[in-house]
This record gives structure tokens, sequence and C-alpha cells, in this order.
């Protein structure tokens, strides 16, 4: 009876470390198709960066859905700050494309430098899927149905992301959301993977409103730091508070939590002239390039105006 048991254990044992592992491979196959890049990022980061060419020169480009505009690097390009340029590039379903020329001051960049960044001008353009290590771009169209089979729950974009960004709301950034929930709160927050919060994961950008919104409502914000921030305005100190009585609920627009977080940090930023969350009268956040490992796969499709993720990723 005792060896049978231990028998049963260990089928189940491997039943589990099984089914890991094909979770892992179904995380690491493309769902819309699409061309695969191996994906990178600078030391303990989250930001996803690609290996693309630009007329003929080869580099790291981030892909940034928290930035409107491409650029190319003026480092490795003739030109003055701001001057636009033509470049043939490698990224699948693009062909050729017009950047904006930016110096990168970045303390943090990839081995070799950074290139270029990709934005939502072009990205609004593609399916692009983030699973692991991988990268899955391309024009084709995902097929909503099979997304949900495979477990990925859809995030609606009306009047935020999308391929046309004139139907965007009260001239909303074409700029993917999820929705966040702290205690009775709820707002949306942009999807920034250009943001790599590396000294404090999971930390969540908020608007002067949304402060106000979560302070009001009782939720208990326990000031931790302080942090020096470059900004177009110059530099500037910002406030990093702590939640201890709630977790944070990332949701899709209907309420349906897809992940709950108990460890976050919130950094107000106050209007400063720069645009943005920061700007915004109505409550706003925006989440940094740590979400994307809690997610697993994240799915975006302009065409449909909708992000996927994999749903019930459970609490963390």
């Amino acid at each position: 009876m005792r060896r049978r048991e231990i028998w049963l254990t260990l089928a189940a044992a491997l039943l589990v470390v099984l089914a890991f592992f094909a979770a892992r491979l179904r995380d690491d196959e493309a769902l819309c198709g699409g061309r695969r890049y191996a994906l990178d990022a600078v030391e303990k980061g989250s930001a996803p960066y690609v290996t693309l060419s630009a007329d003929g020169r080869t580099g790291a480009f981030l892909i940034d859905y928290g930035a409107t505009r491409s650029s190319l690097s003026t480092t490795a390009f003739a030109g003055p700050e701001g001057a636009v340029k033509n470049a043939v590039l490698s990224l699948a379903g693009v062909g050729a494309a017009s950047f904006t020329l930016r110096a990168y001051g970045m303390p943090l960049a990839p081995a070799g430098g950074q290139l270029g960044v990709i934005g939502t001008d072009l990205l609004s353009r593609l399916a692009v899927q983030f699973s692991g290590r991988a990268a899955f771009i391309g024009a084709a169209a995902c097929r909503p149905d099979e997304l949900r089979a495979r477990g990925l729950v859809p995030i609606f974009q009306r009047g935020f992301f999308g391929a046309d960004p004139t139907l965007n709301d009260d001239h909303n950034p074409n700029v993917p959301v999820v929705f966040v929930r702290l205690g009775a709160v709820q707002a949306w927050a942009q999807i920034d993977t250009g943001y790599d919060d590396i000294l404090y994961p999971h930390s969540i950008d908020i608007n002067q409103p949304l402060f106000d919104r979560l302070a009001e409502s009782g939720v208990r914000l326990d000031h931790v730091a302080d942090i020096g921030v470059a900004t177009c305005s110059g530099g500037e100190s910002r406030g990093v508070y702590k939640v201890a009585d709630h977790p944070l609920a990332i949701e899709n627009g209907q309420g349906e939590t897809i992940v709950r977080i108990n460890s976050f940090y919130l950094i107000p930023k106050r209007a400063n002239g720069c645009g943005g969350i920061a700007e915004m009268r109505a409550p706003a956040a925006q989440i940094g390039a740590s979400f994307l490992k809690l997610f697993r796969t994240i799915l975006f499709d302009p065409d449909d105006k909708t992000v996927w993720v994999r749903g019930r990723a459970g609490e963390r």
C-alpha cells in the first residue's frame, strides 16, 4: 500500500511538471502570427528591446507603448535632435518609416547602446505579443475566439489605443491601458513599456486627482522614499508611497481581475507642463515595464482595439 502511495505521489508530481512545461510552451508560441524576435533587457530591467536594422545599421530598439513617436539615435544617424529622418526598417510589417532623431541620455541601456525607439505611430499598425523572452510582431489579424479559448482576457481599448487614433476620447494619446483598483477606487492606467521601473519594481505613476481620490477613500498612503526624476522641465523630486491595507488589482474594463498584487509602489506626478497623465483632470495612472512579467503573455491588437492578457494570473 505504501509503495502504491509513493507511485501515486510521483505520478502526480510528474503531471504538475508536465503541465508547467506545457504552459510555458503555450506562452512561447505566436497567437496571431508574426515574426519571432528575441527580447533583450538591461540588467535587472524589464523594458523590451529587440534587435533591428535601420538603413543598414543594426542595434537595440525599445518597443515603447508609452511613446507616440518613433525615433532614432543622434549618435548613430547624422542630424540635429528633433530632425526627421526616413529610414528602411527591418521590423516585420513596416518596411520603411519616418523617425525623429533623439539623444538618448538614459543611464541604463542594452549592451552596445540603444539605436532607436518603436512608438505607437508604428505599433498601432501591428499585432505585438510579449511572452517570456520572445516577442511576436507582424501585421496578421488576431482571432478573438481563439484567444479566449487559450485563456486570454480582453481589455477593450475603446477611447484609448487603436489603429485609428482619431477615435480616442478627449484627445487621449494613442497609448494602451489596463484598469487598476485600490479599494473602492478604479482608474485607467497607461501601459508604458519604456518605463523601466528597476529601482522600485511594480511602480505605478499616478496623477494628483487619483492621489487625492485614494486619500479621500481612506486608503492609507505611507511615504517611504523620494526619488529624483529628469523631466522636460528639468529635474524634480517625487515621493514614493506604499499601501499596506489594500492589494492592487489589475482589471479589464468590466471589473474582472486579471492579477492581484500585494507589493507595489505609487509615485505621484505633479503637473509640470510636460503633458501626459500629470496634466489630466481625471484620475489616471501609468504602469511600468515590470508588469509585463506578471502578465506572462500580453498581446496588443490595435485593429480590434483590444489588449489581451493571460487571465487568472493569481496573486503575486
